[in-house]
């Protein structure tokens, strides 16, 4: 009797290689995993910048003013102290940190994810992005403006005291008009190749 009959081969699998679908989905979760991990070290270096900031500005006011008695809009009275640069450096750097976390958000993958479906989701990305950036630019907006011309009497760009410039207005308009644009005009097929870029 051969000896061949009586030793059993291994059986070879086939190699299965992903398809697209799979390999995209793969590339997509990879891409989220670099943003979270990129968003994790941008929270960290917020919370220690602010620290290193506000001890910062409390050496600088106290230097310059005494001891805090009350926020006030010119410096060098005594026991005034001016909030604005601290509050511009905190805020539009968490301004940025903030938006790099509804990208997380919004731009989680989604397998097989129907291009409409993409394209409803970057709108919610950029809705919720206006919506956090005038949370936080217009108290910024406002102290400048109580800064440079005390308390708000009128809309104007004169400069006298009373008189605020709507600045704010112009910057969330144009980011509105600018984040629509950017969602109607961009191509289904970019949207399903770039998602989470």
């Amino acid at each position: 009797m051969p000896t061949e009959t009586l030793t059993r081969h291994p059986v070879s699998q086939p190699e299965t290689t992903p398809g697209p679908e799979e390999g995209e989905a793969r590339d997509h979760a990879d891409r989220h995993a670099k943003h979270v991990r990129r968003l994790k070290i941008n929270v960290a270096a917020w919370v220690v910048g602010t620290i290193v900031l506000t001890m910062l500005w409390v050496l600088n006011q106290w230097q310059a003013n005494g001891a805090f008695e009350h926020f006030g809009s010119h410096e060098g009275n005594p026991g005034d102290w001016n909030p604005t640069l601290w509050a511009l450096g905190v805020g539009l750097w968490g301004l940025v940190v903030g938006v790099m976390a509804l990208r997380v958000h919004f731009e989680r993958p989604v397998t097989g994810a129907d291009p409409e479906v993409e394209r409803a989701q970057r709108l919610k990305l950029h809705a919720a992005a206006w919506a956090l950036g005038m949370a936080v630019l217009t108290p910024l907006w406002a102290l400048i403006e109580w800064q440079d011309n005390g308390g708000f009497e009128r809309w104007s760009g004169n400069s006298q005291p009373g008189d605020w410039e709507p600045w704010i207005l112009y910057v969330g308009g144009i980011w509105a008009l600018v984040a629509i644009l950017i969602v109607l005009m961009r191509r289904p097929d970019a949207d399903s190749n770039e998602m989470v870029r």
